[in-house]
């Protein structure tokens, strides 16, 4: 299902984007070059990515009501999504519009060194996400190859929309070595804040660390994905899902091998969960 309406964009297209933007869109080549030469995979943090006003008004629109939402609730990821944004209030809506513009793909290109990058028409896995009490989301590589478009992965935006987040509560996103041996990169939360990075076969990241909010409490971003044409250059088949790895803090456990397994290959069900119980 597409979820970004070409005559719609085609309308963005011709306002002015940047005007919704802090003023980070004015540093490009500062940009690229930290990008470029951050560890341990390219990347970088934007704090004010939107201005104050329109992300405020997003702050006071983004939903408290979440029973409609897709719900992952297993030991590998508990979140809450919703990539339906017709559905959302047109403030929130327009933000994924915005970053499909032409001249927000433009200043991506620039920094990141990717010249055939591309907006997501299907927004696949992307939206608007929220952790309750206990959510987390363990260390993965993201898919490789959409699963309709069969286009490819290439670059991440998370932005958090929390205020008076405590940093007691977890919900940092982190990004791991090769060896999964060290968190490189912790990306605490922060309102406004908004961390890119490119997507590949060493891009591991996650929020691993259990969220300790308060019950009434959820830990929320916008997540937007780019992808590109897709390369016939791997020396593997692409991931066409998710792939969770232990880190080696966490004890060898039987039943979460398989879970790694099985979520490699599909997303995980009751059924799975029920088998090990």
């Amino acid at each position: 299902m597409l979820n970004i309406s070409q005559d719609y964009l085609e309308n963005i297209n011709n306002s002015n984007v940047l005007q919704y933007f802090g003023k980070w869109t004015e540093n490009v080549d500062i940009l690229k070059e930290n990008f470029i030469n951050a560890k341990p995979f390219e990347h970088v943090v934007i704090d004010n990515f939107l201005n104050d006003e329109y992300i405020e008004k997003m702050h006071q629109e983004f939903p408290s009501d979440y029973t409609n939402w897709h719900k992952y609730c297993n030991p590998l990821e508990y979140k809450y999504s919703n990539n339906n944004i017709d559905l959302l209030q047109p403030i929130i809506k327009n933000v994924y519009y915005y970053l499909s513009s032409n001249e927000m793909l433009s200043i991506f290109k620039k920094f990141t060194n990717i010249d055939n990058l591309e907006y997501d028409e299907y927004m696949h896995g992307a939206g608007l996400h929220v952790y309750p009490s206990k959510g987390k989301l363990n260390v993965h590589l993201d898919y490789e190859k959409h699963p309709f478009s069969g286009k490819e992965r290439r670059l991440n935006i998370i932005l958090f929309m929390n205020k008076n987040w405590n940093d007691e509560w977890n919900g940092a996103n982190e990004l791991w070595d090769e060896e999964l041996k060290n968190c490189i990169v912790e990306t605490k939360v922060k309102f406004n804040r908004a961390i890119i990075f490119k997507t590949n076969d060493k891009s591991y990241h996650g929020v691993p660390k259990e969220i300790a909010c308060p019950l009434h409490k959820y830990r929320k971003t916008l997540a937007y994905y780019y992808v590109s044409p897709l390369t016939n250059v791997k020396k593997h088949e692409y991931r066409s899902k998710a792939v969770f790895k232990k880190l080696y803090y966490d004890e060898y456990n039987s039943n979460m091998e398989k879970l790694y397994k099985i979520r490699k290959e599909r997303l995980i069900t009751n059924d799975d969960l029920n088998s090990f119980i």
